[in-house]
């Protein structure tokens, strides 16, 4: 056995399927098929009962698998360990983290992180929440900075708490009527008035889909949905042009400009906000530029929030 097949057996577990781990590692479905045989074969056990789509684990499927993953982790965590005791000021930092929110947080944080770790080596993946947890199920990553509540945590996962981020109602300038707010002068909105105003919905991949899809059932209203958007960013932009209206995180309201406030509402009395966190796995070592790297978006982000 090698940690390479430990890596094939897991992402055919998580994935439930051969031809889907395959892409996620990069390697042709005849290949992947023909290692999963050879291990099945040099074990003498099946790990997988082929006849149910999507695949189960059989009994000795599923305790291979906790036990790779454990191996896994250790490689990782050894790794780790060698190379904070190799040399201080360098270090590999493994992040996994949506495109958007990089281009937001990773910039103001990226000089100072520099001068302390001037060697130091980024692998960088960008994706949606939901492809994330899959790259840190499947030990591509060694953290990923997402927000998720404590509720929403999978299991075996830790958080580390970064800052609260704002969700925003966007709409165009004075499209809305005075009947639509709950408070006029402090921009609060009542959302049962929306019901029939185009929505532009983040599309489910994405953690704030779930978030609103939470707001509208309290509110018990069924969005009159325009189109879907991968990027917060441009339902924001696509909103305040007037094409209808999106609810996002605060942080999109930095593409609307000096005068953000014409476009940018709040859907609740009271302020909604979510918890950024870096997310690891439990038992996981970070190593000292990782840990580094949390501590200054914990830093940075935290007294940004305060000011504001």
């Amino acid at each position: 056995m090698d940690f390479r097949e430990f890596q094939y057996v897991v992402t055919i577990a998580d994935c439930c399927s051969i031809t889907d781990a395959a892409k996620q590692l990069y390697i042709s479905q005849p290949s992947l098929s023909y290692a999963l045989a050879k291990i099945e074969k040099e074990i003498g056990l099946k790990l997988f009962d082929r006849s149910k789509q999507p695949l189960v684990l059989t009994d000795a499927g599923q305790y291979y698998v906790s036990v790779a993953r454990q191996f896994l982790r250790d490689k990782s965590n050894f790794q780790n360990h060698l190379a904070d005791l190799k040399n201080g000021a360098n270090g590999s930092i493994s992040l996994g983290i949506p495109a958007e929110r990089s281009g937001y947080m990773l910039p103001p944080v990226l000089p100072q992180f520099r001068r302390k770790f001037p060697g130091s080596s980024f692998y960088i993946q960008e994706a949606s929440t939901t492809e994330l947890f899959s790259l840190l199920r499947n030990n591509k990553v060694s953290f990923i900075v997402v927000p998720c509540n404590e509720e929403d945590l999978p299991a075996h996962l830790k958080a580390e708490f970064i800052y609260p981020e704002d969700l925003i109602l966007v709409a165009g300038k004075d499209a809305l009527s005075p009947d639509m707010f709950l408070n006029q002068e402090q921009r609060i909105v009542d959302l049962k008035k929306f019901a029939d105003m185009p929505f532009i919905r983040i599309k489910k991949a994405h953690s704030v889909h779930a978030k609103v899809n939470r707001l509208f059932q309290k509110a018990n209203i069924t969005p009159n949905i325009l189109l879907e958007e991968e990027s917060s960013i441009s339902a924001a932009q696509l909103a305040a042009g007037g094409l209808g209206f999106t609810i996002v995180p605060g942080r999109a309201r930095a593409i609307l400009g000096k005068d953000w406030q014409d476009y940018c509402y709040r859907c609740t009395p009271q302020p909604i906000h979510w918890e950024v966190n870096a997310i690891y796995k439990e038992n996981t070592y970070l190593n000292k530029a990782e840990r580094y790297l949390i501590e200054l978006l914990k830093e940075h982000f935290g007294n940004h929030q305060k000011k504001d």
